[in-house]
């Protein structure tokens, strides 16, 4: 029977299972088609993504790395300085300042030169040398003595001498004079080490504008190179440093940076050439004034693509260089490249084994439909009135699923007649709720069509009927100048969600660009593919333009905040500075000591505010780094260079906020200038330990010990407690604090609060 079926003129077995076989196949190959494009698409962005984000990685640690590295040398520079104000008698006897520049320099192990020369052409100096070793030196009688020194900073043999040496008449010094303030010299070999190296010039100016003598700084680049390197080892990628002018300075490859003749090269000169091929396109950005901005770009070398990101470096005191960090793409896309040969692979797999269940299962599935086909081909429809339907009698009257069948078509004919008649009275209603709600209502084709627009939406965008119907919303209402617009839709039809809400910028047709927040329903065929989009549209142009200016509003108020700390910290530093001028003017030693305390706990308090200005966090600093800087400036302060005090902190890292972190800070403060003002007298050896711990309740200890003899007015039941002591007792209390004193072979504060 089913052969008699399927000979019925029209119908055609093997034709409907071929077609039914190709496109089944043809659907499921353009299905993974799409998919592996999409796929291809979206790995290339995440594999750009991830470069992107090494290359910020990179360069944010090449900034970082740099300021501290160039941070040191003005670092020593203001050390100095100190050093000067306090001891203004060491202007006198150079030999103490010889000393004390030997420390400093035992203490900074990137700087190369610490040297002062002062207006009447005395010099003192302490430099080091290739093999590591400290060598110092002082002008005696016009001779530059060269002088091998001890650990402690003692003349042992005089190395060299140096006939009519005048520091007034040396670039850093007449730099230095002329331009009055701090200010870098340009890149030179240092005479010890034939190395480039760079030096920091500071004036000094003791009680008027008249000058003193200069300062001066020296660090070799090579450290640059050196932890370029180290950034550079886990990535494959690549690190070159060059001044505008685009000679080298640094680089993360062990390439020399000079000539046979020991002059510097630019980077077109490099030996290696992936370096003098980048530094030749860096010199063209020169010329378009591209290295005053980060910019990215490519290049293609000996087959190799690279990633080039070029980022501005602007360090203190008018340096200027530009940071190139570059990545081989190869080695983010090798493994693209083999998942998608293995992927390949596989499809032609499945395709085969789809082809061949298609044509299976097609077979299975034409029979019944010839079947079917002949039933409904004898069945025939009014033309005026599509709920009558004429179903010949022997079909109704069959006993078998094919009767059962027409039985129901029957009575579906009954019911499509109701409810043809309701859906006429709810088509009525729809339209009228349409035509007259406040909203824009729009139905697009999957390319774009726009096939309907309701009233209002017509006349919010300014648009007649026949203008509008039949374009596409590509040429009309989403022509805007956002890019993201012309793929909206693509991204809309691409979601697994039945419905989607957005908002984007419109146009209207007097060019008002608006903006339109949408309640979006995808409708979808009887096959399950999208037929068009229903859209439902608000004005939202008040509202983003609300949020626009609120977000402006709180971006201001992080700066604002930001220059608060800065001035904060400037307002302090100027107090300091004050105190350091008073100081001068006083003979009273009690005065002096009280005087240098207050100093101290100011300069701990403006270190607080120098973090938080210096930080993208406007709440919390790194407190080891805070002690670590406490430390420095309170040993510059009180040190005592023949018998000094070494301090060492140790433990966790901790970020605390301001409050806490400035009452901490404080607090040390006091403590170990207590412990240099009382704990050493006639003693050898000195030492200061600090911990910090924290533990999984968030409780904080910071332990200070000293080895001296003892200190007993930090005790509250000490009637002799002075003003250091009566402000730790307050600062503790103020954070809910406890301090525990132990005497047991010298001192240990243990101060203990919750964070």
């Amino acid at each position: 029977m089913a052969n008699s079926f399927m000979k019925i003129p029209g119908i055609n077995f093997k034709h409907i299972r071929t077609s039914i076989t190709l496109v089944t196949s043809l659907l499921i190959f353009l299905i993974f088609v799409s998919f592996g494009f999409i796929t291809y698409n979206l790995n290339q962005v995440l594999i750009k993504g991830t470069i992107s984000t090494i290359h910020k990685e990179i360069t944010n640690k090449v900034l970082v790395k740099l300021d501290v590295y160039l941070d040191t040398p003005y670092t020593v520079n203001n050390l100095t300085d100190a050093f000067l104000r306090i001891n203004p008698e060491h202007l006198k006897d150079l030999d103490l300042l010889r000393k004390y520049l030997y420390k400093q320099l035992s203490i900074f192990n990137n700087v190369n030169l610490i040297a002062f020369g002062t207006k009447k052409g005395d010099y003192v100096e302490a430099q080091r040398l290739e093999d590591g070793r400290i060598r110092t030196g002082v002008t005696n009688n016009s001779y530059l003595e060269l002088w091998k020194t001890d650990t402690t900073g003692q003349k042992i043999i005089l190395e060299k001498m140096i006939q009519s040496y005048d520091p007034r008449l040396r670039p850093w010094y007449i730099n230095s004079k002329n331009k009055r303030i701090p200010a870098w010299s340009d890149i030179y070999l240092y005479s010890s080490n034939n190395k480039p190296a760079i030096s920091a010039n500071q004036p000094y100016f003791f009680n008027s504008n008249t000058l003193d003598g200069v300062i001066t700084t020296s660090i070799t680049l090579d450290g640059i190179s050196k932890f370029l390197s180290e950034l550079t080892l886990d990535n494959n990628s690549s690190v070159l440093i060059l001044e505008p002018s685009s000679l080298a300075i640094a680089t993360s490859e062990e390439i020399p940076l000079l000539d046979k003749l020991n002059k510097r090269i630019t980077g077109s000169n490099l030996e290696n050439r992936l370096f003098s091929s980048i530094s030749k396109f860096f010199q063209l950005s020169i010329e378009n004034n591209y290295t005053n901005i980060i910019s990215d770009f490519s290049m293609v070398i000996d087959n190799t693509k690279y990633l080039i990101r070029s980022t501005p470096f602007y360090g203190p005191y008018g340096l200027r260089w530009n940071i190139l960090v570059i990545i081989p793409e190869a080695d983010y896309m090798s493994v693209f490249y083999r998942a998608s040969t293995f992927g390949m692979l596989i499809f032609l797999i499945f395709m085969s084994i789809t082809f061949i269940s298609s044509f299976f299962i097609a077979g299975q599935i034409a029979k019944p439909i010839v079947q079917l086909s002949t039933l409904v081909s004898r069945i025939t429809l009014e033309k005026d009135n599509i709920s009558k339907l004429t179903i010949p009698k022997k079909i109704l009257t069959r006993n078998d699923e094919i009767g059962t069948l027409a039985e129901s078509f029957s009575n579906m004919n009954t019911e499509l007649g109701s409810v043809f008649l309701y859906l006429k009275k709810s088509q009525k209603d729809y339209k009228e709720l349409v035509e007259n709600i406040n909203s824009i209502i729009m139905r697009v084709t999957p390319d774009g069509t726009i096939i309907y627009c309701n009233p209002f939406g017509l006349k919010f965008y300014g648009y007649k009927k026949d203008e509008l119907i039949g374009s596409t919303v590509q040429d009309t209402v989403l022509k805007t100048n956002d890019p993201g617009n012309f793929d909206i839709l693509e991204k809309i039809f691409k979601k697994d969600q039945k419905y989607w809400n957005g908002i984007n910028k419109n146009i209207t047709t007097d060019g008002k660009e608006v903006w339109i927040l949408w309640a979006n329903t995808l409708i979808y065929n009887q096959n399950g593919t999208i037929k068009e989009l229903l859209s439902i549209g608000q004005d939202f142009t008040s509202k983003k333009d609300a949020e626009s200016k609120l977000n402006a509003s709180l971006e201001e108020k992080n700066i604002l905040l930001k220059e608060v700390h800065h001035r904060v910290k400037n307002n302090l530093q100027i107090i300091t500075s004050l105190i350091n001028l008073q100081l001068a003017d006083i003979s009273n030693g009690i005065i002096q000591e009280t005087l240098e305390s207050l100093q101290s706990r100011i300069q701990s308090m403006s270190l607080v505010h120098e973090m938080l200005y210096s930080t993208d966090s406007l709440t919390q600093i790194d407190f080891h780094e805070y002690l670590n800087q406490i430390i420095a400036t309170i040993s510059a302060t009180f040190n005592n260079i023949k018998n000094p005090v070494q301090v060492t902190l140790t433990g966790d890292v901790l970020y605390l906020d301001i409050e806490r972190s400035t009452t901490c800070g404080l607090i040390i403060n006091e403590i170990i200038i207590n412990a240099f003002k009382h704990a050493f007298v006639g003693q050898d050896n000195c030492k200061i330990d600090i911990t910090l711990n924290k533990d999984n309740s968030e409780l904080i200890s910071i332990i200070v010990r000293d080895n001296g003899i003892g200190v007993s007015s930090l005790s509250k039941t000490d009637n002799t407690q002075g003003m250091g002591s009566l402000l730790i007792d307050a600062l503790t209390d103020q954070i809910g604090g406890k301090i525990l004193i132990s005497k047991t072979k010298g001192t240990s504060v243990n101060l203990t609060f919750k964070n």
